[in-house]
């Protein structure tokens, strides 16, 4: 998170006219690549029309990030993931007018009415308070003739020319997009993915926007690493390392730690050990030059965000499941990839995946790397198939359940029967949940399961045999940044691979949904997403802090 000072006087913008808005949100597009996800049918125009309605009122009401802890604005995220997921038109207005419209800040013009143009862009990178001035920029590139998602992209992400520009002239910061664009848990990029996968130029120019205003903090990662990269580096393997191989051996360096990390210790850690995982990230060497390489590396990508959010916030069947807020944002982050990638030259294929595999393993770091007991994890009982009553969440849905006739095929009393399809009632519970996280993480599970959920135990340790053997890289780690007690850095067992398979978006599905609560079936919204936690410890640090530098 990232402190910021408002405007004294903020100025509200003006609106938009009808026509910018209908071209900037056109009705949406279809996927771009086999592999995005599809849709589900809506009922009729009305989805649709309510879909755009938001969206456009959205765009035009609200600031970005709705607080000055750069929380970010969700409610376009939220929108079109629940009319992707069928969402009635009723639906999706109460999302957005009931979980959004009561929190968030409006929008507001530029200190001293900048305008952002090519001369001055670098100028205001990193600050929040020109993110109209970015979008009203933004709104001319992407609607200027002749203008794409991909040139757009290729040139305001992908070129050396917006990320390290060596004819800058001096004293212009650098304007390092790609690291902004994966910046505060991947934001930008599931802004400008939204408007990639659905064909809406309006969420293109949001995302872009975004990006500009985001930090660059992790100039050591993405900026240094990937422009113009290392190619002679000891760490870079001749041949492609699986990126499963990599979080096995991450798991038993012992300079890593077990605890997640505070707020203040981020920084701390890409001093001390950014060049550590540097090293580890330039093991994945990720080369794409077909649609065949671009496939089996998103792959691993999926496997891997997959892994470290939903079997890493799992600490057995007894316990409460974790559900982690920040590694979760790898898995929504991934399926994007597809939609994104589909207007993007092979060079920035593998420079946009390198960046999100990048960024997947700093976030699994920042929360502790937690084991992955993959064995323990699927010996539990898949839904809907009745788990035993020791188990904190059920296998088998709450509240009264359908009675299928004794003609149903496996008769009546059968829980196939009764749940024929688990998918059914997750998708069902997510979409008329007020969490707007759920419905993106839901999501992608459903499409991941969709691509993969075939793949049998045992499948891993085959890939993983042609994967080349790894070390722990001898990279030091430099003084002057993250400070370890004692015990909070240890050696953990490498996965068990031959247990993985494609159930395990099923499995991450259903204790997600148990997690956060089965609202459809009558439970109460848990809150273990909701923003007004995340706030209530940020206002808690602040006050803290404050005391610590009376």
């Amino acid at each position: 998170m990232v402190n910021t000072i408002p405007p004294a006087n903020p100025i509200p913008v003006a609106p938009s006219p009808a026509e910018l808005l209908a071209r900037l949100f056109p009705t949406p597009a279809l996927p771009p690549s086999v592999l995005a996800p599809a849709r589900l049918p809506n009922a009729g125009p009305g989805p649709t029309a309510a879909l755009l309605k938001t969206l456009k009122d959205n765009h035009e009401r609200s600031h970005v990030f709705f607080n000055y802890y750069s929380f970010h604005n969700h409610a376009a995220h939220h929108l079109l993931a629940i009319w992707a997921l069928g969402a009635s038109g009723p639906l999706i207005t109460a999302a957005y007018e009931d979980t959004h419209l009561d929190h968030m800040r409006d929008a507001f013009q530029a200190p001293d009415h900048v305008v952002i143009s090519e001369d001055n862009f670098h100028d205001y990178l990193g600050d929040e308070n020109y993110y109209n001035a970015y979008l009203d920029y933004f709104h001319k590139v992407v609607l200027a003739p002749g203008a794409t998602i991909s040139s757009t992209l290729e040139k305001y992400i992908f070129s050396s020319e917006y990320n390290i520009n060596n004819f800058l002239a001096s004293g212009k910061q650098q304007p390092e997009m790609l690291n902004r664009f994966v910046e505060i848990l991947i934001h930008p990029l599931i802004h400008a993915g939204y408007g990639a996968e659905f064909g809406l130029p309006g969420m293109l120019a949001e995302g872009l926007a975004q990006a500009s205003v985001h930090p660059a903090r992790a100039t050591v990662f993405v900026s240094r690493l990937l422009f113009p990269g290392n190619p002679d580096s000891q760490y870079r393997p001749k041949s492609h390392v699986h990126a499963l191989t990599i979080l096995s051996q991450m798991l038993v360096d012992s300079r890593f730690w077990t605890r997640s990390l505070e707020k203040h210790e981020f920084e701390a850690m890409l001093v001390s050990h950014g060049e550590l995982i540097n090293s580890y990230a330039e093991m994945w060497t990720c080369e794409i030059n077909s649609q065949e390489d671009f496939s089996r590396h998103f792959e691993e990508l999926v496997w891997a965000s997959t892994l470290m959010y939903g079997v890493g916030s799992w600490d057995g069947e007894s316990e409460e499941y974790r559900a982690d807020f920040f590694t979760m944002h790898i898995v929504t982050s991934c399926l994007f990839l597809p939609s994104l990638c589909a207007h993007l030259s092979y060079r920035s294929q593998s420079l946009l995946l390198r960046a999100h595999f990048l960024a997947s393993i700093t976030w699994w770091l920042v929360r502790g790397r937690p084991a992955l007991p993959l064995r323990k994890f699927f010996a539990a009982p898949l839904a809907p198939l009745p788990s035993p009553a020791h188990f904190k969440y059920a296998t088998t849905l709450p509240g009264a359940l359908p009675q299928p006739a004794a003609c149903a095929l496996l008769g009546g009393d059968s829980p196939h029967a009764v749940t024929p399809n688990v998918w059914y009632p997750i998708l069902q519970s997510t979409i008329i949940h007020p969490n707007e996280h759920l419905c993106k993480c839901q999501r992608a599970l459903a499409h991941f399961a969709i691509l993969y959920g075939h793949r049998e135990a045992g499948f891993m340790s085959e890939v993983l045999s042609s994967s080349p053997a790894i070390s722990c890289p001898d990279t030091p780690l430099l003084l002057g940044g993250l400070e370890l007690a004692e015990g909070e850095c240890k050696a953990l067992e490498t996965p068990e691979w031959e247990f993985l398979d494609g159930s395990v978006f099923l499995r991450v599905a259903w204790l997600t949904g148990a997690a956060l609560g089965w609202v459809r079936e009558g439970e109460p919204n848990t809150g273990a997403w909701d923003y007004q936690e995340f706030e209530r410890v940020a206002l808690e640090r602040d006050e803290l802090e404050a005391k610590m530098n009376a």
